[in-house]
Protein backbone atom coordinates (compact mmCIF):
# COMPACT_ATOMS: atom_id res chain seq x y z
CA UNK A 1 0.00 0.00 0.00
CA UNK A 2 1.72 3.01 -1.24
CA UNK A 3 0.52 6.14 1.32
CA UNK A 4 1.63 9.23 -0.84
CA UNK A 5 2.23 10.65 3.00
CA UNK A 6 4.83 7.84 3.62
CA UNK A 7 7.96 6.30 1.75
CA UNK A 8 6.98 2.79 2.08
CA UNK A 9 9.50 1.19 -1.05
CA UNK A 10 12.54 2.51 0.71
CA UNK A 11 14.64 0.76 3.08
CA UNK A 12 13.58 3.24 5.60
CA UNK A 13 10.11 4.40 6.21
CA UNK A 14 8.84 7.91 7.75
CA UNK A 15 6.31 10.42 7.38
CA UNK A 16 7.70 12.55 4.80
CA UNK A 17 5.02 15.34 5.49
CA UNK A 18 6.97 16.00 9.36
CA UNK A 19 10.27 14.98 8.40
CA UNK A 20 10.20 13.12 11.48
CA UNK A 21 13.18 10.55 12.20
CA UNK A 22 12.92 7.00 10.99
CA UNK A 23 10.22 4.54 13.67
CA UNK A 24 10.88 1.23 11.41
CA UNK A 25 12.86 -0.30 9.04
CA UNK A 26 10.86 -1.64 6.23
CA UNK A 27 11.88 -5.24 5.51
CA UNK A 28 9.83 -7.36 3.02
CA UNK A 29 8.19 -10.74 4.59
CA UNK A 30 10.14 -12.83 2.44
CA UNK A 31 13.37 -11.57 3.87
CA UNK A 32 12.30 -13.20 7.15
CA UNK A 33 12.34 -16.74 6.32
CA UNK A 34 15.56 -16.76 4.06
CA UNK A 35 17.48 -19.06 6.52
CA UNK A 36 19.64 -21.26 4.83
CA UNK A 37 18.84 -25.19 6.60
CA UNK A 38 22.57 -27.09 7.29
CA UNK A 39 23.11 -30.02 5.70
CA UNK A 40 23.38 -32.98 7.85
CA UNK A 41 26.05 -35.59 7.34
CA UNK A 42 25.50 -39.31 8.14
CA UNK A 43 28.92 -41.28 8.79
CA UNK A 44 28.98 -44.97 8.55
CA UNK A 45 32.92 -46.65 9.04
CA UNK A 46 32.50 -50.30 8.30
CA UNK A 47 34.77 -53.49 8.91
CA UNK A 48 37.30 -52.69 6.68
CA UNK A 49 37.73 -49.48 8.55
CA UNK A 50 36.23 -47.45 5.68
CA UNK A 51 34.54 -44.69 6.23
CA UNK A 52 31.10 -43.51 4.28
CA UNK A 53 29.37 -40.02 4.39
CA UNK A 54 26.16 -39.15 3.37
CA UNK A 55 24.64 -35.47 3.02
CA UNK A 56 21.50 -35.00 4.14
CA UNK A 57 19.16 -31.98 3.42
CA UNK A 58 16.27 -33.10 5.01
CA UNK A 59 14.52 -35.56 7.68
CA UNK A 60 13.36 -38.12 5.12
CA UNK A 61 17.00 -38.27 3.32
CA UNK A 62 18.56 -38.80 6.93
CA UNK A 63 16.19 -41.42 7.67
CA UNK A 64 16.84 -42.64 4.29
CA UNK A 65 20.35 -43.10 4.90
CA UNK A 66 20.36 -44.34 8.49
CA UNK A 67 18.09 -47.33 7.20
CA UNK A 68 21.09 -47.80 4.40
CA UNK A 69 23.78 -47.81 6.84
CA UNK A 70 21.83 -49.89 9.34
CA UNK A 71 21.62 -52.73 7.08
CA UNK A 72 25.28 -52.61 6.58
CA UNK A 73 26.13 -52.60 10.09
CA UNK A 74 24.46 -56.04 10.29
CA UNK A 75 25.75 -57.58 7.22
CA UNK A 76 29.35 -56.09 8.94
CA UNK A 77 28.40 -57.91 12.35
CA UNK A 78 27.72 -61.02 10.41
CA UNK A 79 30.59 -61.08 8.53
CA UNK A 80 32.95 -60.35 11.67
CA UNK A 81 30.90 -62.87 13.66
CA UNK A 82 31.39 -65.90 11.01
CA UNK A 83 35.49 -65.10 10.78
CA UNK A 84 35.20 -64.65 14.48
CA UNK A 85 34.67 -68.72 14.48
CA UNK A 86 37.29 -69.72 12.95
CA UNK A 87 41.08 -69.91 14.52
CA UNK A 88 43.67 -66.90 13.62
CA UNK A 89 47.25 -67.00 13.46
CA UNK A 90 48.75 -63.67 13.22
CA UNK A 91 45.30 -61.48 12.51
CA UNK A 92 44.96 -63.79 9.59
CA UNK A 93 42.69 -67.12 8.79
CA UNK A 94 44.36 -70.60 9.27
CA UNK A 95 44.54 -71.82 5.75
CA UNK A 96 42.89 -75.16 6.13
CA UNK A 97 39.84 -72.99 7.34
CA UNK A 98 39.54 -70.81 4.36
CA UNK A 99 37.03 -73.27 2.32
CA UNK A 100 34.64 -73.45 5.08
CA UNK A 101 34.52 -69.12 5.23
CA UNK A 102 34.35 -68.87 1.82
CA UNK A 103 31.53 -71.34 1.83
CA UNK A 104 29.55 -69.54 5.24
CA UNK A 105 30.43 -66.29 3.41
CA UNK A 106 28.67 -67.60 -0.18
CA UNK A 107 25.60 -69.17 2.06
CA UNK A 108 24.93 -65.12 3.55
CA UNK A 109 24.80 -64.21 0.12
CA UNK A 110 28.05 -62.34 -0.73
CA UNK A 111 29.52 -63.10 -4.49
CA UNK A 112 32.77 -64.17 -5.10
CA UNK A 113 34.54 -60.93 -5.51
CA UNK A 114 32.81 -59.59 -2.63
CA UNK A 115 33.87 -62.80 -1.04
CA UNK A 116 37.83 -62.28 -1.94
CA UNK A 117 37.38 -58.36 -0.92
CA UNK A 118 36.80 -59.97 2.78
CA UNK A 119 39.26 -62.60 3.21
CA UNK A 120 42.19 -60.26 1.86
CA UNK A 121 41.81 -58.59 5.15
CA UNK A 122 42.30 -61.94 7.13
CA UNK A 123 44.29 -63.63 4.50
CA UNK A 124 47.29 -63.27 2.82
Amino acid sequence: MNNKMTNEFKDVAYNTARNARPVYINMAASKMSNSVNPNSIVIFKDFMGRTHKVVCRNKPEIKKACEFFSMLKKESAQITRIIAQYPMSYGQVTKKFIPSVKAELKGMGLSSKQIENVLIMYWA
